[in-house]
């Protein structure tokens, strides 16, 4: 019973706290002086390369950049889309990596490609060549 006892006067305490006045100060708007707060500094990201070549009245790009890429994982599709997204030709080469990985990145690719009107060409088993828009590859 001491639990219950203990319990209930801890109850009694807490009611008879809610029950206390508070009385509030009224604000006094002209009293207070301003406060100015730091705000830190907010450093703004570098400007990004624009992301496909500007080609100016229909001509090709004359620097043609090729990227020769064999990745080690899935996690390497990123930078690989960053060198299509930028304009680069990209030999892939996929031997050292298990055919799902290989589906999965090609997946990715395709829809990279697609998306900056690019192509890709199957070259060998594993090999695989990953054009721009303003970049033809002809089978002769």
């Amino acid at each position: 019973m001491g639990m219950f006892e203990t319990l209930a006067e801890k109850l009694k305490k807490m009611k008879k706290t809610e029950e206390t006045e508070v009385t509030f100060k009224p604000f006094d708007e002209e009293a207070e002086e301003p406060v100015e707060a730091e705000v830190p500094a907010i450093e703004e990201p570098a400007p990004k390369k624009p992301v496909a070549p500007m080609i100016a009245n229909g001509d090709q790009d004359s620097n043609i950049e090729l990227k020769l890429v064999c990745p080690e994982e899935f996690g390497d599709v990123s930078s690989i889309a960053d060198h299509l997204l930028a304009g680069c030709t990209v030999v892939l080469n996929l031997e050292k990596l298990d055919r799902d990985t290989i589906i999965r990145m090609l997946d990715f690719l395709n829809g990279v490609t697609y998306s900056t009107g690019g192509e890709i060409k199957n070259v060998s088993k594993s090999t695989f060549i990953i054009t721009p828009h303003n970049v033809d590859v002809s089978d002769d």
